[in-house]
């Protein structure tokens, strides 16, 4: 279990400020504040307070309404905010995991794929506990397969590839199917040298 950081409390925000959300404000201050960092569910339900508060306070006053309560930035609140968003619907499936709260923000963020938490939960559904190595491990490992499935083929790799694909094609097919393959590559073969051309007629305009 992580340790257990002391919160910083500022007490001194202007109420008056959020008119009739007051109360609900104070309340969730009072909730958040009664609520440590232990385990998913503790934090699943500081960021449904705090989206919950965001809302109520209206634009210009979370801020100040964080620093007031807490002594947080908004950067800090995102965090709860983001693990609500992104495991609050599956808190009762997840409520026993081993999950652990830093592994937890960088599997929330915005930029990690769904894949990545799927799999955290899927680990920690069988018994693993997800700290924070592995939550990058599991993220790292992701980026890296979608980096190579997006990484564009040089020309000179792809040539080769190309023919031997049209040498399988051409000893399964019979004639007429030949005959209209080559028909559509001489399209496309006209297709772009006609873009090529264009596009050399337009720079020399």
């Amino acid at each position: 279990m992580a340790k257990q950081e002391l919160v910083p409390v500022v007490v001194g925000f202007n109420y008056e400020l959020v008119g009739d959300a007051a109360d609900k404000v104070r309340s969730s201050a009072e909730k958040i504040r009664r609520t440590v960092q232990k385990t998913i569910e503790d934090i699943i339900q500081v960021g449904q307070e705090l989206m919950a508060v965001k809302e109520a306070v209206g634009h210009g006053h979370f801020g100040p309404w964080l620093r007031a309560e807490f002594g947080w930035t908004e950067r800090t609140a995102q965090n709860f905010m983001n693990v609500a968003e992104q495991f609050g619907p599956n808190t009762k499936l997840i409520s026993d995991f081993t999950i652990q709260p830093t592994a937890a923000y960088l599997l929330a963020a915005a930029s990690v794929p769904d894949k990545a938490r799927e799999t955290a939960v899927e680990r920690a559904e069988a018994g693993e506990e997800i700290t924070t190595g592995v939550a990058k491990e599991i993220i790292a490992k992701l980026r890296k397969r979608a980096a190579r499935r997006t990484k564009a083929v040089p020309v000179e790799k792809l040539a080769p590839r190309l023919v031997k694909v049209l040498e399988k094609y051409k000893e399964r097919c019979d004639q007429k199917e030949l005959s209209l393959l080559a028909q559509q590559l001489r399209e496309f073969a006209d297709s772009l040298e006609a873009e090529k051309g264009g596009k050399k007629k337009a720079k020399g305009e």
